[in-house]
């Protein structure tokens, strides 16, 4: 419900952060939405200087356009990272280190996939450790 009571027959009016609630985004979601210019108009009041939109309006915006949570699809499509284990020295690696190597290798792969070009020193530095590992294991076997 909103804070401030609209007029008997009005329509109800919601701010931002009303609108993230009731339809479980974030407010820079609705700001995104706005800045593209696809969002509802806000309505022009009195007393207040933030803005409010109709809630008919927003429901129906979401109704056309649900929220999806997920992967960003406004970025280039990246090449997926190194294939998983490729086996050539893992054979000689202990099973601590294999699933030490493992882990690490998956680690990599899912920041590259989750924050794509974000942490390139953070993938090169799980990569490297991967290999040292890897390198390790082939001398010791």
């Amino acid at each position: 419900m909103p804070k401030s009571p609209e007029a008997e027959g009005s329509p109800r009016l919601l701010t931002t952060t009303e609108i993230a609630a009731e339809h479980g985004v974030t407010r820079q979601t609705v700001h995104s939405h706005r800045k593209r210019g696809v969002f509802p108009k806000p309505v022009k009041g009195e007393g207040s200087t933030r803005p409010r939109f109709r809630a008919d309006e927003v429901a129906a915006f979401f109704a056309a356009n649900p929220p999806t949570p997920g992967k960003r699809t406004d970025l280039p499509a990246k090449q997926q990272g190194e294939p998983a284990m490729s086996g050539h020295l893992t054979t000689s690696l202990s099973r601590e280190d294999q699933e030490a190597s493992e882990q690490l290798h998956a680690t990599a792969n899912l920041i590259e996939a989750r924050w794509p070009g974000e942490h390139p020193t953070l993938v090169r530095d799980l990569r490297n450790l991967v290999d040292t590992i890897e390198e390790e294991g082939a001398q010791d076997g």
